[in-house]
């Protein structure tokens, strides 16, 4: 006959019993259906932390995050970011009905302070969640910290490490390795609350690819002298310039000669209009670069 002190233990919802579901875990849907049935929980944990393992940074991590963000923005508190490697770039955001006000910034110069800003804003209760980039110097100690803040805060926390980590051990409840496997992103469960591990499930986090094309080789800009960029620069300004004023005499005036002398510029110079306005465009509706357009 078991003790009562292993009743206590087996009962507890910290114990993981492989031939036992009876615990449960609240969690919201990580937005991808593929990814949420390879997770015993279905979806990310909340009171518990996360990591995702990254080979770099930009392979897709915000997408990966997308609907959890705007799950957690419905719940009307605020979302803490610390130490992104990049600044945010809140238009994306804001098209992703992401309001940027709920949005809060944390960049400390010393990797103590990361960890006592994460902790913080994890046990606030103030953050719905709260992202961590965190450097080479973490230790185990320290995760285990931020495990008890997640867990103290009832909040979802992520942390975003090098993938060199990832056969080390880590408090951490959820791991997850992303990388890049033929124009697509690859997710592998590396370690589950409640579950076993080595699932794999594949994303399409940049859909928008299909429509980016390369440029060849012969079609690269290459500068050879400075002066004859700034020379360019110049006559496409003072290109500008008549144009303005010529159009704006034939708004008043109605004059043949102004409407001849707005056919002055160029086609490249219209291309290279419409390529701006274009880029602006893709900009808001959330056209990502190499390095994802929601870093500015």
């Amino acid at each position: 006959m078991s003790s009562p002190i292993i009743k206590q233990l087996i009962n507890s919802s910290s114990v993981w019993q492989a031939s036992s579901q009876s615990h449960t875990c609240p969690t919201l849907s990580t937005g991808y259906r593929v990814l949420d049935q390879q997770l015993h929980y279905g979806g990310w944990p909340q009171g518990k932390l996360s990591e995702i393992l990254l080979p770099h940074h930009g392979v897709g991590e915000i997408r990966l995050l997308l609907p959890l963000l705007y799950r957690l923005i419905q719940q009307n508190a605020h979302i803490c970011w610390i130490n992104p490697p990049y600044p945010l770039y809140m238009p994306a955001l804001l098209q992703q009905h992401i309001a940027p006000e709920k949005q809060i910034m944390v960049q400390t110069t010393q990797h103590v302070d990361t960890i006592w800003a994460a902790q913080q804003a994890l046990a606030s209760q103030e953050c719905s969640g709260v992202f961590i980039w965190l450097s080479q110097q973490t230790t185990n100690k320290q995760l285990r910290k931020l495990s008890l803040a997640t867990k103290a805060g009832h909040c979802w926390g992520i942390v975003f490490r090098q993938q060199q980590f990832t056969e080390q051990p880590s408090p951490s409840a959820l791991r997850l390795k992303l990388s890049t496997s033929q124009h697509q992103q690859l997710i592998e469960i590396i370690k589950q609350p409640g579950g076993w591990s080595g699932q794999k499930a594949k994303l399409n986090l940049f859909p928008e690819k299909i429509y980016w094309r390369a440029l060849a080789v012969n079609q690269w800009p290459v500068v050879t002298n400075n002066s004859e960029v700034k020379a360019e620069v110049t006559e496409q300004q003072s290109i500008h310039t008549t144009v303005y004023k010529t159009q704006k005499t034939h708004k008043d005036g109605h004059t043949a000669s102004d409407k001849s002398a707005t056919q002055v510029i160029p086609d490249s110079l219209h291309t290279e209009q419409h390529a701006k306005q274009h880029a602006e465009q893709s900009a808001l509706t959330d056209t990502p670069s190499p390095q994802f357009r929601f870093y500015h």
